[in-house]
């Protein structure tokens, strides 16, 4: 029985590593192929570029964090998926001055900031999955974070402010938030989340409109 035993565990974790190298393959190359796509929309009309920059990237980092098997993991996958991103935006831009950094929006230091935004929901969306306040607040924060995005677009005078921002644009983040909190967050407790994500946004809206 102890020999059976430790043959059904032997088996479970190899399964389980299995399935977390499978995770983090699919994260990397997941990256590649929406940072790929993202700078072929680059020659394309402007409108259907600022569509899927950044939402999908971020719906992107929500799923691989949301089905990661631990906290570590998490963070790995979503640095990956953030690294394939941009690697395919590099190869795929020819490394042509600047071309990169506006594909992502803005200049290097808002282009690191998206990269830290992106890695931090994704961590969020795995801790979401925690069956406590924790979790509502983990739901809210990375509802809250993509929200930013939007803020940074609408506001006239931000760094990636968007001039056609309504109405395709706005109802698109809309969306994604909404969705976000629905997916993230339990139950009643997604008012909670909520209230965290309208937090986080109208902060970070009286901070923007005070500079």
């Amino acid at each position: 029985m102890v020999e059976h035993d430790s043959v059904l565990d032997f088996a479970a974790g190899d399964r389980r590593d299995r399935l977390i190298l499978r995770h983090i393959v699919l994260s990397l190359f997941a990256g590649m192929l929406l940072g790929g796509v993202g700078a072929l929309l680059l020659s394309g009309p402007e409108v259907v570029h600022t569509l899927y920059n950044p939402y999908a990237y971020i719906l992107l980092v929500v799923v691989i964090g949301r089905t990661a098997v631990g906290f570590g993991w998490a963070v790995l996958s979503g640095m990956l998926a953030t690294f394939g991103t941009i690697l395919s935006l590099l190869l795929a831009t020819g490394f042509r001055s600047g071309t990169w950094s506006m594909s992502l929006g803005g200049d290097g230091t808002a282009v690191n900031l998206m990269i830290a935004k992106l890695v931090a929901i994704g961590v969020l969306s795995y801790l979401a999955k925690r069956r406590d306040r924790w979790g509502d607040l983990a739901a809210g924060g990375a509802a809250g974070l993509a929200l930013l995005s939007g803020i940074d677009r609408a506001l006239p005078g931000a760094a990636d402010h968007v001039p056609g921002f309504l109405p395709w644009d706005a109802l698109i983040m809309t969306a994604l938030v909404g969705g976000m909190i629905l997916s993230l967050g339990r139950g009643c407790d997604r008012f909670c989340s909520g209230a965290v994500a309208l937090v986080l946004g109208a902060s970070y809206f009286v901070f923007l409109a005070g500079l």
